[in-house]
């Protein structure tokens, strides 16, 4: 598929587990490169997306079409994420979701748009599409539908990396999870996915069912 100006548009598919944990991995080393420091938890999103990766985040009223949620916006010609103030109420109340929305479009920019040559996602031949992370959208074509998997997936790995998450003592995060997660600046629920992922916990665990 050719995107703007005839260039040719970056080919959707789902990404493995592997491969989102390899990027993350390669996000975080580029920062500790470039920074100095090396990444812990919590993982400074902001920082790597502003200092490491030069991109601007703000704020704006982004139009919601009826039936669906936006929190936040990647302009990529403009190198620019922008998060919805119709919500900034819940951001502010809630432990996690500004994060990971920072998070989930970064992750667009880095598998959907980060090429010198093509500063837009090729997305209906539009030169200046802006991709909005939808939290409920139905009816999405599959091509977005699968951008948006991939993201959620590499933004997952990006606030929670596997080693990080491992060199921490489980015992102590299942003992007081609440306190682990707001620890970590991501949301309860998002830390039960993660730990489930890895094998930390399953079903049976009392975590998994109090959340």
């Amino acid at each position: 598929m050719e995107g703007p100006e005839g260039l040719m548009a970056r080919r959707i598919y789902p990404r493995s587990a592997q491969h989102h944990a390899v990027v993350a991995g390669k996000v975080h080393m580029r920062h500790a490169l470039e920074t100095g420091e090396a990444v812990t938890l919590p993982v400074p999103i902001d920082m790597i997306i502003e200092k490491t990766y030069g991109l601007e985040i703000g704020w704006d009223a982004i139009p919601e079409p009826p039936g669906m949620i936006i929190l936040g916006a990647l302009a990529p010609r403009s190198k620019r994420i922008v998060l919805n103030e119709r919500h900034e109420a819940m951001f502010e109340r809630w432990i996690g979701p500004e994060r990971f929305t920072l998070a989930h479009e970064l992750a667009h920019w880095i598998y959907d748009a980060e090429n010198p040559d093509q500063l837009s996602l090729g997305l209906d031949g539009q030169q200046d599409e802006v991709f909005c992370y939808h939290r409920e959208s139905p009816g999405l074509a599959d091509d977005v539908q699968i951008r948006e998997i991939n993201a959620n997936k590499l933004a997952a790995h990006l606030l929670l990396p596997e080693d990080l998450v491992r060199a921490a003592s489980i015992d102590t995060v299942l003992a007081d999870s609440r306190r682990a997660a707001a620890e970590w600046k991501v949301s309860l629920r998002m830390l039960q996915i993660r730990l489930q992922e890895l094998g930390l916990i399953d079903e049976h665990d009392p975590f998994y069912r109090r959340t």
